[in-house]
This record gives C-alpha cells, structure tokens and sequence, in this order.
C-alpha cells in the first residue's frame, strides 16, 4: 500500500474529470444482422409486433424499422422453445426448454421480464401451448397428456385442470391406455368454450370446458403433427408424419375426408406444421415438409397452395416456424393472408401472396449478413450525397426483378423523434457506411445510419474471373427453368447461401475512397481490383497487370494455390462500382494489408513475402519490396524442422531466461539498474529507469517481453500500410511518403514523387526506400498514423478539397503513431526521435489486435459551443478490452471490457469507426455495435402505444411475506437503473433493455529523466480517472481516504449494509458487507475495508442482459484494477 499512499504528481483538475465524463463512456448499443441460432416465432396481430427467440435465452422484438427491443433470460443455456404474445397488451409469455415460464412487458422502450412460473416432473414437460381468444388464461398441453391452465393475470396455475383420464372415458380402448402426449390444442373459432386435443398417437378430441366433457373423438392411423381450425369453426385439418394431411368436419361425424398425401405416393417427410387459410375465393393451404424421403429429404421446405396456384418454396437452411398475416385483421369471415413470414435457421424470409408471383419481399431489418460467410468489414464515415445516391440507385436496379414493391408489413410501434438533445448522435445527421468483404468474392454496401442495417448495394468480385465453378453459375437461369416444369414445383427463395463457388474468390481486406468514388477490393489469390462508381452500363476491356514481388529471389517456390484466371475481352458491367483494373501479385497468396490514395491514383498491398506499389490510373506497377528472410526461400512454413536442433535451442534459450530474470532481480535490490540503451527506432528495454529507487518509489515488476527469432518465418509478412504527405527528409517541406509495417518489427518508409498535373497521365510515379525502423523486440507493427503539429491526424484524400478538414499544420515537428503488438510508441519526424511511449503487455501482458484513431465530441452547453478531442488512440486486445489514449503523451482514458476473452472471431473481426464506435461478430450471423464516446450513441429510440386498461392488474391482499420481498426488491433496484433513467442512456448503463458495463484501469507511474521518451504517459497523469462515472474506485480515492480523516465540504460518507438479497424468487442469508462511500463532485467514490478485496468485472458472456447482473470474484487486492461497484456485494457465509 506504500506505492498508493506516496503521491505520485499533481492529479487532473475537477474541469479535466468532468471532461472526460462527457467525452468517454462505453455502452452496447445495437445488435444488427439475424439471431444466432432462432428457435421460436411469434405475432401480434393487433399490435403488429414480431417476436424471435434463440437458443441463447435472448428475445427480440420488432415493429416498423428502426422498433426494436431486447431481452434476455437469466438461464442463458436455456432456449426460448415457444412465444406467445398476449394481444394487444405489449405482453409476451415465453417457454423455455427447461419448462420455466416467463411473462415479458414492453416498458418505456425496453423489454422487461416481470414474472415466472415453472413446472417440475418430466410428465408436466409441456408439449402444446394455445391462448384463449378472451387472453385470460394460457392452455399447457403436457407430455403426460394433462392441460394445465395458466391465469395470465396472476401468472399462477389455475386449480382447474383438464385431466387426461377424463378425457379417455369415451374413446376407443386402444387409445386409453396411452394416447401419447398432448401434440396440439385449438380454440374452435366463435366458440371459446370448445378446444380440439390433439395428441402423439393420432387421437383428437373436441372438449367443452363448459359442460365440461368430450363432445366427437377423432381418431387418424398416423402420428399427429400440428392441428388448424378452418375459419368457418365447422371443419379442421390434421397433419401427419407420413407426409399426409387429412380434413374433417365436425358437422358430419368423426370420419375424415380421404387423407392426402401431396407429394406422395412413396414413402414422405412428417408435415411439421399446417395453416388453413380462408380466402374470398379460394382457400389457401400452407404447410412445412411433405417432401419424399428418397429423391428431397434433404430439401427445406414451405408449400403454398391456392387454386390451381401450387408452389414450394425451397429454402437453404431448416424451417423453424412460419406465420401469416391477413389482410384484414377484423374480418371475422374471411382470413386470407397477404404475406408468408417464414423463420428460417439462418433467415427471415417474406412472400408476398398478394402478387401474382409471390415474390419475396424486401427486409428493412434482419437481413442476413452471413448470406455468405463475413470475412472483413470497413466502416466510411461522411459519404457524400452524390455517392451515396448513386449507390442506392444502383442497389435497386440489382434488385428490381427480385423484390415485391408493397411496404412491409410489421409496423407496429412508434419512432420517437430526436429532440437534438446531448445524447444525438452526430452519425444520425451523417450518411454512413459499412462495407462487408465475404467468402463468395462480395462486397455487400449497408446503411449503418440507422438502427436497423439495410442493404444498399452489392459489388461480386466474380464477374472478373473465369473457372470452371464460376462459369457453371451463368447457367443457373436455365436449370432454374428447367426445373420449374417438375414435380414438386420447386422456387428457390431466400438469400443465404453458405457455398463459395471457388475459396480463392474471399475478400480479405476491402478501401474505399468515398469523395472520388474509388473502391480497391482485395482478396485470396492475391488479385487487387481497383473500381470507380458509374451510372450506365458499360461495356469495356478490364486491364490486369501481373506483380512479381520475390523477382530478386530466384530461388524462391511458391507451393500454394494458382491464381484465378482473369476474363478477357470486353465485359459489359452494370451501374454500380465498375473495375477499371486488376493488380494480379505473384506470388498469389492472401493480402494482408490494403490502402488506397485516390488523390496521387495509388493502391499498395502486402502479402506473407512483401509489397507492390501500384498506379491504376496508368496501369503500371511503382514498387515491388521482398520482405522475405534471404535464407527462407521455400515459403512460410515450408522449412523442415530439426527436433534434436529446436529441443537443444529451446533448452538453450529457457537457461538464458532464468540467468537473466536473475541478474535482473540481483540489481533491483541493490538499487542500481543499467541505462535503457537508447537508438532511432528501438523499443527500450523492459528495464528499470537509471536511477535508484527507494522501496516506496519502486514500480510494479514488468513481465518479461522476449525478443522474438530473427529468423521467424512469419516475420516477412506486411501488417499494416500508410500513406502520408508529411516530414521525412526535413522541416522544410513535406513529401509524399508509403509507410509498411511487418511481422517482425520493422517499418519500411518510402518516399513517392507523383507528377502533377497533366503530367501525370504522362510520367512515371517514382518511389524509392527512404527509412527504416526496427523495433528491438521485433513484435508485429499492427498499425501506423502521422498526426500534424497539433496533433491532428493528416486529412484523408480529398478531406481538403471538400472543405471538411484544415490544411495539415506545419509549424510544429509532426509525430508518427507506430502500434505494434506489445507497445504504442511515438516518434517525431522527420529526425524519428522517441517521443513517448506505451507499454501494453510488458505491464498488463496482453496484446494489441487493432489500432485507430478517433474523434470525440462533446457538447458544452456552459460554453455554447462542442468541445472535442481529435487523436484518441482506440486499441482492442487479445483480452477484449478497448483501451482509449490520448495523444501525444498516451494517458489512459477508458479501459472497456467490450468482446469476451473467448471470443476469438469476435476480437478479429472488429473495425473502428472515426467517432468512437465499433463493430464486431457477435456470432456468426449479427453484428453487435459498441460506442466508447459519450455523445456518439446510436440506439432504438421507440415506444408501443396501448389503449388504456390494456393491462388490468388483480388486486390481492399482501401477505406479510410478500410485503417483505417488496421492501428487499426496492431496495434491491436503487443499484440498477430506473425505468426514467433508461430513457436517458447517456446517463446510464441500460440501453433498451441491454444491460452494459464499464471497466477501468489505472496504471502505474514509471518516470524518465532528460532527453529520454516518456512511458505511458505524463509522470502526473499517473493518478488520472481512467472513465469517471458514478461508482468508479481510483487510486486517488484510496490515497485521500488514507490520507484524511475527514470528507471535503461537498464530500459524504455513507454505510451501506447488505443483509439479504432476493434472486430468482428463492432467499439466501448472506453474510453482510460494509462499504464506505465518498462522493465527490457528483462522482461516487467506494471504499471497502477489506484485505480480501472483491472485484467486480462486467459479465459480457451476457451480451444481451435485460438486468444489471454482475459477476463477482474474489481475488487478492489490485487496486489498480477496481471497477463499478455499483450493486450491494454480498459474500456468502
């Protein structure tokens, strides 16, 4: 405690604190694409409401776009097998697959769970759910033939019980001895007292609950599947699992009309769900399944039938559920439907039964962004109008043959209006885009403006190549027709499709420029296509020009993977991005850096053994660098490996570590440490400064950074590249420069002379190697950006000329950023003197993954006017914590636990916005969006409209007991947001219903004298508040608590004590805890006096928490590492 107690510097001001409240704040925003995983369905008819329930416990409701709410269950393991919205009443109750109940409300814009019910024994499993028409009580068919009925008000189970011994009494005796589990219950229509039981073995009963008793028993030969009254209330359909569908009528007697078999007469697929349509005409029958088991069982299907108009829909993954929505809801008569809602494993799909055709309709919102895998993503801020229009004009001409022009249907809710208020984001005001590269050669154009995802556009990468897999795809049109004339009338719908035609086609890394409308597409084998956006059809000759980047090593042999074959002739391309030229490298491997300068016409692309510099306007390579290791010419990986030779090194190497953490720990005790060597371009060692250090002056030990092998086969390949018009040479004048990072520490800077003007269509680009910096521990530089005299990042191509950015400044030196894995560092230029550094993982050991710059905003309504900070460094690491620093001394302002640790696709996957926002893969199939900035928040603002009374709630007396939980659950929820605070997310963790958090971190000082770069920031930032909000522990309050036997004058103190806390319905005596609390200016300091000190740490494994539930572990006290304890903490005895 000694460190903490000794002041370390001077600590921000009050005004700094409050700045840094209003300029950083981490929060989960948005979730875009389609759930993982769905595994239920469900519709309002009257509130026009959308339900989706995933195997994770989550729930999603949707209205009109841009009406979205989130919920999730405690159990996460526990899907959500069944929804059931209680019309008109903002009410869902869901069934999970652990046989719990749960009743959800829509509340001032989130999705709250308010009840919960189960039932216990494997014979209560339940099997069938039906809501009454009056929606007083849930029917709960179970697997041990029992119903049970649910009192919806109550959320109780109702004395009453339809027993299933009561209703065999007059059945046939084959059927009384087990008739299976209740598979089916039905409400007949215009009589609410009569319900249809259906159960497993084929056995179905008409039942009065009035009388109560059976009425007609209806008895089929094959298993029963679903049930569905016809709208009339006289006559209803059975479906079957031998393929079949049967219907009755009740007016007639128990025999049925002959069973029909659709697509027999061979052996066929269970019919897993009917509906029974009414038209005006004629009725529609729509059912899943069907097919024959020997030529389409492993076809996915949804049959339509109206008439003579037969047609089976055939989709790429599993039905799940499906549903229609009439025409008009009031027509007790008539109940012909408009649209087909079908939930697919992967995808929502719309049809459209108003048209002729029955096209699909187009999604405003759960669109599949996995239609092929997602294999990149980049994020353009600022697009301009006329690009933007182009973009949308040629979208819809791509999808002019394909989509019903009818709006959509789901329009339940209300947006609210922005009142331009703090909270706004300034991306709402900003046409943004998010480009998506995927595994089938696309890149997929989506408005991410908004809080539903849409899809623009789409560029294939595949019109430029020929093979054997890709030409068989022009003759899909003709097998199509073909197969239109058999027997089942197949249609194939629906936009997911998990099969690459050829895996060379993927889009590893994707640039555009979006003020000169150019766009550089990278991918697999090492094809760079540069395009332009156009307006007509034109029919034009592509160039492609071939690279040798290892032409200087004649040794070298490339084992991989061909290059795909150019097209040649002229190609006819559509409006839209249309490539204007085509960079083939050789070898052909994966691009793994991509940057374009559309100002000088450049692009530049590294691969595993180097980089080409590329003009496209002239269509010729510039420069080509080979940084392959001289003695490794057979490819990465391709060298034969010793294991006497890798055993003797290991060993070697594992001796030298222990010798020297030993010499190390020797010199630390007596005081004298050796001078940190210092050279143009090294990392500084991870060493003690020069001077002695008493025992309270002593740092925390820094974990010991290997330098990696120089002769690392990986190490040639180039991570990261830069252009930049900035100090290279002299202070004189700027030059035109390319900056490459690689996998093995060092940084390439080359010098670029682009001629000006008309010469340049003329004379060469000339580029030549300038500089070269290798970094000591040879960690992979993941990223490099040049800020201008004030610390500005330099302009993107263009910014200047559009009048959106200032002309860089030059009256101070400018600094370059180089991020590498392991530390931040800065360099001023043009004399690459080190400026300051940061080191990540010799303090905290872990590594960077991303790197960006970004610009935070806040409103300062004391002044009139917007602050911002330009030149915060946003960082992600292997751990998934997002780290903000400020340039250009690298002080901490947040630490973020943003993706799980676990979560490897997620930490890969994520790309910065410029204002303090991200995305990542929060599963396969959705995109969760992020925001570090306070202002830069995006999210759903809506509401439901009830009538009044909608929701009636009984009243009871309350027991003593009950009037107890009521007191602890106060109690409980003043540490969890109110429903006020929720609609103020600025101010609080809850957005719509989605629980986040926030970490921060302090980090300890390390101080350096003279000349030499400072580390992690300023000596006196030291004790700065990583992201102030209420609840935060720093180290300044532990140093004034020890410090001062007294509060300041607007500083109080209170006691916080924990007896007992209410979770799940059950009590559990907990030991309690007492906490100190100093308030200070509004931000709530805590205190616990405690050797074992408990850190609590956000559980982001939940990422849709409807409830601030924290997980708490208890560990040895770091107090560098406290976090948000906003809640109670209890310790159990």
């Amino acid at each position: 405690m000694l460190k903490f107690i000794r002041g370390k510097g001077q600590q921000p001001s009050a005004e700094r604190q409050k700045l840094q409240r209003e300029l950083f704040a981490f929060r989960k925003t948005i979730q875009h694409g389609f759930p993982n995983k769905p595994t239920s369905l469900a519709w309002d008819p009257t509130l026009r409401l959308l339900a989706l329930g995933t195997a994770s416990g989550a729930i999603k409701v949707f209205g009109k776009p841009g009406v979205e709410f989130y919920g999730q269950h405690t159990n996460h393991e526990a899907a959500v097998t069944r929804l059931v919205f209680i019309p008109n009443e903002g009410r869902i109750v869901s069934l999970c697959d652990d046989n719990s109940l749960h009743m959800w409300e829509i509340n001032e814009g989130s999705l709250e769970e308010v009840k919960a019910q189960a039932l216990e024994g494997k014979l209560k499993r339940i099997s069938a759910i039906a809501l009454e028409t009056a929606g007083e009580h849930l029917l709960l068919g179970t697997e041990g033939g029992n119903i049970y009925l649910l009192n919806l008000k109550t959320f109780q189970m109702s004395d009453t019980i339809i027993y299933q011994d009561i209703v065999m009494q007059n059945v046939p005796e084959d059927y009384k001895i087990n008739p299976g589990a209740v598979e089916a219950i039905a409400e007949q229509p215009g009589n609410p007292d009569k319900i249809l039981i259906g159960y497993n073995r084929g056995l179905m009963v008409l039942w009065n609950r009035k009388t109560p008793g059976a009425e007609q028993n209806f008895i089929s030969n094959q298993q029963l599947e679903s049930i569905c009254w016809h709208k009339s209330g006289t006559r209803f359909a059975s479906s079957h699992n031998d393929g079949s569908y049967a219907m009755w009528d009740i007016s007639v007697g128990d025999k049925a009309e002959d069973p029909v078999t659709v697509y027999g007469p061979f052996p066929c697929k269970a019919v897993t769900k009917f509906l029974w349509r009414r038209g005006r005409n004629e009725d529609y029958i729509i059912f899943a399944g069907g097919m024959p088991r020997a030529s389409y069982s492993d076809r996915h299907t949804v049959t339509v039938q109206h008439g003579e108009k037969h047609v089976v829909f055939d989709f790429t993954s599993k039905v799940i559920d499906f549903f229609t929505i009439a025409a008009d809801e009031e027509d007790t008569e008539y109940d012909e439907p408009e649209t087909l809602i079908v939930l697919l494993e992967e995808e929502l799909v719309a049809i459209d039964l108003l048209s002729e055709d029955w096209r699909m309709l187009q999604l405003p919102y759960l669109v599949s962004l996995h239609a092929s895998a997602v294999t990149c993503a980049q994020h353009i801020s600022n697009v301009p109008e006329d690009l933007w229009e182009a973009i949308v004009a040629a979208g819809k001409q791509q999808t002019l043959e394909h989509y019903s022009e009818r709006e959509w249907p789901v329009d339940g809710g209300r947006v609210l209006q922005s009142q331009g208020s703090e909270e706004t984001s300034s991306t709402e005001f900003n046409k943004e885009l998010l480009l998506t590269g995927h595994e089938d050669g696309t890149v997929r154009f989506w408005n991410a403006g908004h809080v539903a995802l849409q899809p623009l556009y789409k560029f294939a990468s595949a019109q430029l190549f020929s093979s054997e897999e890709i030409g068989s795809e022009a003759n899909n049109g003709t097998v199509d027709e073909e197969e239109e004339e058999e027997w089942p009338p197949f249609r194939k719908v629906g936009t997911f499709d998990p099969y690459s035609d050829d895996p060379r086609l993927a889009v590893k890394k994707v640039a555009l420029c979006p003020f000169s409308g150019t766009l550089a597409v990278a991918g697999t084998a090492g094809a760079v296509i540069v395009a332009k956006i156009g307006s007509d059809t034109l029919e034009t000759e592509v160039n492609v020009t071939t690279t040798n980047i290892v032409l200087d090593r004649d040794g070298f042999v490339w084992k991989g993977h061909d290059q795909l074959t150019a097209r040649t002739g002229a190609l006819s391309l559509a409006p839209g991005f249309q490539p204007c030229s085509v960079l083939q490298l050789h070898p052909p491997a994966a691009v793994t850096a991509l940057v374009l300068q559309a100002d000088w016409g450049l692009v530049a692309a590294g691969t595993a053994h180097g980089l080409a510099l590329f003009d496209y306007i002239r269509h010729k390579g510039v420069l080509t660098k080979c940084t392959l290791n001289p003695n490794d010419l057979s490819g990465a990986g391709d060298a034969p490996i010793s294991r006497r030779k890798s055993f003797k090194k290991s060993l070697r190497e594992s001796f030298r570590r222990l010798r020297k953490g030993r010499s190390t720990r020797r010199t630390d005790k007596r005081g004298v440490a050796s001078p940190v060597p210092k050279k143009d371009g090294g990392a500084e060692a991870s060493t003690p400064s020069s001077a002695p250090l008493s025992p309270v002056e002593a740092k925390p030990v820094e974990r010991q950074v290997e330098a990696r092998p120089v002769d690392d086969s990986l190490g040639s390949m180039v991570r990261c590249l830069y252009f930049a018009k900035t100090f290279i040479i002299s202070v004189q004048s700027v030059t035109a420069t390319l900056w490459a990072g690689t996998n093995n520490g060092t940084v390439y800077v080359f010098t670029i002379a682009v001629p000006v003007g008309q010469r340049r269509t003329e004379e060469d680009v000339t580029c030549q190697l300038g500089k070269e910096i290798q970094l000591k521990h040879r960690a992979p530089v993941i990223s490099v950006a040049v800020l201008d005299g004030i610390n500005v990042p330099l302009p993107e191509p263009f910014e200047i000329e559009k009048g959106l950015k200032k002309l860089p400044d030059t009256s101070g030196p400018h600094r370059v950023v180089i991020c590498s894995e392991e530390q931040f560092k800065i360099f001023t230029l043009p004399s690459l003197k080190p400026f300051c550094k940061f080191k990540l993982t010799a303090h905290e050991g872990s590594r960077v993954r991303r790197m960006s710059l970004a610009h935070f905003v806040t409103s300062r309504p004391d002044r009139g006017a917007q602050y911002s900070e330009w030149c915060i460094v946003v960082s992600l690491t292997n751990l998934g914590d997002c780290i903000v620093l400020s340039v250009p001394d690298l002080r901490r302002q947040l630490n973020a636990a943003v993706v799980r640790r676990e979560d490897i696709n997620g930490i890969s996957s994520l790309t910065f916005t410029r204002y303090g926002e991200a995305f990542y893969l929060h599963s396969s199939s959705e995109l969760q969006r992020i925001t570090l900035s306070a202002s830069t928040l995006l999210y759903p603002r809506c509401r439901i409209d009830l009538p009044e009374g909608a929701r009636q709630i009984p009243k009871e007396e309350e027991t003593e007991e009950e009037e107890m939980e009521v007191a602890e659950e106060e109690e409980a929820e003043n540490a969890s947001p109110s429903a006020a605070a929720r609609d103020h997310p600025p101010a609080s963790h809850t957005v719509n219903g989605d629980a986040t958090h926030e970490e921060n971190k302090d980090v300890e000082p390390k101080s350096e004298d003279g000349e030499e770069a400072k580390e992690n920031g300023a000596e006196e930032d030291r004790n700065d508040i990583s992201a102030l909000s209420v609840g935060d522990i720093t180290i300044d309050s532990v140093k004034d608590h020890l410090l001062t036997s007294t509060a300041t004058e607007d500083g109080r103190v209170t006691e916080l004590k924990t007896e007992r806390l209410e979770l799940n319905s059950r009590t559990t005596e907990m030991q309690s805890v007492v906490m100190k609390t100093t308030i200070i200016s509004s931000s709530e300091t805590t205190v616990i006096n405690s050797a074992d000190i408990a850190v609590v740490e956000p559980s982001l494994a939940d990422e849709q928490r409807a409830t601030n539930t924290l997980e708490i572990k208890s560990r040895k006290a770091p107090l560098a590492r406290m976090e948000d304890l906003e809640v109670e903490i209890p310790v159990q005895s």
